[in-house]
């Protein structure tokens, strides 16, 4: 049973480490709990997670590939704002057309409203761990 319908927006560059470990937490845990999330769209630096190419240092957490583990066990869609992406050296096609990792998909934010005006909550991460 659903219990209530969320849509997540990160905001957080990947190198914001605290930002983007709370927002996978609070996907899991509301997964965990029986609620529905209908959608992680990421916006402005966080668009940087969709980049195939994305290198984190050396011993730090893969938050990317976190993420497509979390997508893939629970079908939950990651949309990475393809606009945004552009600006940040993102092509928003699977190689070798573009850059785009495997297990995310490019949107906009038409499909990400209209996913949005159909959850009942919405969180945002912004940057440093905000909620």
């Amino acid at each position: 049973m659903v219990n209530s319908s969320y849509v997540i927006m990160l905001q957080a560059a990947p190198d914001d480490y605290l930002a983007g470990q709370q927002a996978l937490q609070c996907a899991q845990d509301l997964v965990t709990k029986g609620n529905q999330l209908k959608q992680v769209f990421f916006y402005g630096p966080a668009v940087i997670y969709a980049n195939q190419f994305l290198q984190g240092p050396s011993g730090a957490p893969n938050l990317q590939e976190q993420w497509r583990k979390f997508s893939t066990e629970n079908n939950i869609p990651l949309v990475v704002c393809a606009t945004v992406g552009s600006q940040y050296g993102l092509e928003a096609l699977p190689p070798p057309a573009g850059n785009l990792a495997e297990g995310f998909v490019a949107g906009g934010l038409a499909e990400f409203i209209e996913t949005l005006a159909k959850a009942e909550h919405f969180l945002q991460f912004q940057g440093s761990g905000s909620c």
